[in-house]
Order: C-alpha cells, then structure tokens, then sequence
C-alpha cells in the first residue's frame, strides 16, 4: 500500500494534520505513507515517526523567480521524479487551488479531498474525485481524520500524541536547559504569548498579572519561547517581572522544541503554533483564545482548555472572526478581565483529575 497526503503548509495546519497521519499508519503499518510538503517545512515532517518520506516541494522559491528558464525545468523535473510513484490513496487535506494542482498532477488510484461545502477554494475540487464535508463544529483535528475515516469507513476516534524524533545530543540540549538555577520552583510553565496576528495576543500587562498569579498561588517558574523578533521583545519585558524565576529560550527547531515541552508541567499559550504543537505532547495546555474558535482549534483532550473571549461586535464565526485582520481594537482578547481569567483556569486546574495525575511528572 502506498499512500500520498498533500498538505504544503502552513506549520500550525501541518500539525493539526498529524492525527490523520497517524491514523492511517495505525491502519496500515506496513504502507508507504508519503507527505508533499513547502520546502521550508520538511525538518517537521521529517521528524515524524509514522512518515515514511517527507516530499519536498519549494513553491516559495519558484514563485519568486516564475519566469525563469531555470525555475521552468526545476518544475518539470520535480514533475517527473514525482510522478515516478503511483499511490492507492491520495489525501488533499489542504483544499486550495495549490494543493489541488499537486493533488491532480499526482499518480493515484484514489483523489480524496474536501466537498464543495467546505473546500477552501472551488479549483481544488476538479483534482479529486471522491469527495467529503466534516460537519459543522467539529475540530480542525477532526476535520482531516473525518477524510480518513470516510474513505477506509474506519470510526477509530482521535488519539493525541506522538513523540517527534531528535537526537541524543539534542535530547542532552534540553536537559540543560531544564537543569537552569531559574527553573527549581515546584511548577515548570512554558510560556508562548506570540502570534502571528497581534490581534491574537494578550496585553502585557494582563499576561503579567496572570503569571504573577501563577507564581504567587502555585509556586511557577516560567520558560518562555518566541519566534520572531518582536516576540522576543516581549518575553523580554515579562521576563524582567521575574528575574529570578524565568528564562528565555533561544530559538529552537521545533522537534527539540516539541521535546521540551514534553518536560514541561504546563504550557500558556495563545492560538499560535507553538500551542498547536504543544497539543501534540502528554503535557497540559491552557490557551486563550479571541478571535479565532478555541472550539474549532484547542488541542483535543481533558489536558487541554481554553478561555474564549467574546466579541464587543457581537461577531459570530464558526472559525475565525471576519475582522480578525482589520478590528482596530482586538477587545475579545485584549479586554479579558484578570479576574475572570483566573477564575477560569483555576476551577480547571484545581477540579481536573486527569490534569493532576499529569503535572509534577518530571
């Protein structure tokens, strides 16, 4: 059995496909499972234990520089060594015109992708032939597995985790980081308050007072990660709220990134990527959400809960709200009381059994 899924990216939609992965590598131990994806993301793919090739295609690159000679037979020759394998099933779990271009070009006995009702874009939908709608309300995660479930009539449910591959040195990397005199409090929190969407994030001054909270009722200590170099600004300004019971990461490749969160009692974060890997580990996530769905993007699992804000505008969206990139305000997340905040996470943390018999595990 040979089995082919397009998904190029991005690295936080990659992540919520990795159950569907699993799934199939659940069912077919033996097959070949393939992945295409942008060229900039293969590290992550290719750390998968349950992938059996990563597919490298540089879509960024060949954009760049369109009508060049050299891109030209870059393209055709990516063409040719693609369509050297025939695949039984071919999984289009992107659903855009770009997905759908790889997805028709592919040599597959079987297309499967999204229906006319929830497709991303129409295009796609004359790549496939068979065709399905995840119903309304379910998780992103759910929304791949149900393609899967659907074609193999397979009702396996979701089962989170998987454990990414790195080496021992990286491993050793990692536990000299957890062996830092900034982290001997009895809770390890790892805290992730960038975004891409600044929209998305919490104010400083609100995440302050939330980690101060931590600090002072269940004795944390803070790791904070970041990605770009306005996110490092602001860990820097938190960190300096707590000087000696904090430390910033430096950039990590995100397996190494994923193996230390798997050491950590507790991830804050908001809905970014490095929440979605997080939902990948057996560590506890507690996210907050605004305008983005925590139903249609929280980590799956009694581990994992989220705080929705409300919209001021009274938006209503099954996803994402429609103003998520032009509100001038982002008051659904930027307007959360401290107080409410608090309460929220603290009848979870303290009420969940399951959470309890998770923490302190290092």
């Amino acid at each position: 059995m040979k089995i082919l899924i397009v998904k190029t990216s991005s690295l936080g939609d990659i992540i919520h496909a990795f159950p569907a992965l699993q799934l199939l590598r659940r069912l077919y131990p033996d097959a070949q499972i393939d992945w295409v994806v942008e060229k900039s993301f293969v590290e992550l793919i290719e750390s998968h234990p349950d992938l059996s090739q990563a597919i490298s295609i540089p879509l960024k690159e060949w954009r760049k520089q369109f009508w060049t000679k050299r891109t030209w037979q870059a393209m055709a020759q990516w063409i040719k060594e693609f369509r050297q394998v025939s695949y039984q099933l071919v999984f289009d779990l992107q659903g855009n015109s770009k997905s759908g271009l790889i997805t028709k070009l592919a040599k597959g006995k079987r297309k499967i992708g999204f229906g006319r009702q929830t497709v991303s874009e129409w295009p796609n939908l004359l790549a496939t032939k068979e065709r399905y709608n995840p119903p309304m309300g379910a998780n992103i995660r759910e929304d791949y597995l149900f393609l899967v479930q659907k074609t193999l009539d397979k009702q396996e449910s979701h089962q989170a985790g998987v454990k990414l591959n790195v080496s021992f040195e990286q491993e050793q990397k990692i536990a000299q980081i957890l062996h830092s005199p900034y982290l001997k409090k009895s809770l390890k929190v790892m805290v992730c308050p960038g975004s891409n969407w600044p929209n998305k994030q919490l104010t400083l001054d609100t995440f302050e007072k939330f980690l101060s909270y931590l600090s002072n009722q269940y004795d944390a200590c803070f790791v904070f990660i970041w990605g770009t170099l306005q996110e490092k600004k602001i860990v820097g300004e938190l960190t300096a709220k707590f000087p000696e019971t904090s430390l910033i990461v430096e950039r990590l490749a995100l397996p190494l990134l994923q193996t230390l969160m798997f050491k950590i009692d507790l991830v804050i974060s908001v809905d970014s990527l490095a929440l979605h890997l997080a939902g990948t580990t057996s560590t506890p996530t507690y996210s907050i959400f605004g305008p983005s769905s925590a139903r249609k993007y929280k980590p799956l699992g009694l581990l994992h809960e989220a705080f929705q804000g409300l919209c001021p505008y009274g938006n209503v969206f099954e996803k994402r709200c429609p103003i998520l990139r032009t509100c001038s305000t982002g008051n659904c997340i930027k307007n959360i009381p401290i107080n409410t905040l608090v309460e929220h996470f603290s009848r979870w943390w303290l009420n969940n059994e399951f959470v309890k018999s998770n923490v302190y595990h290092n």
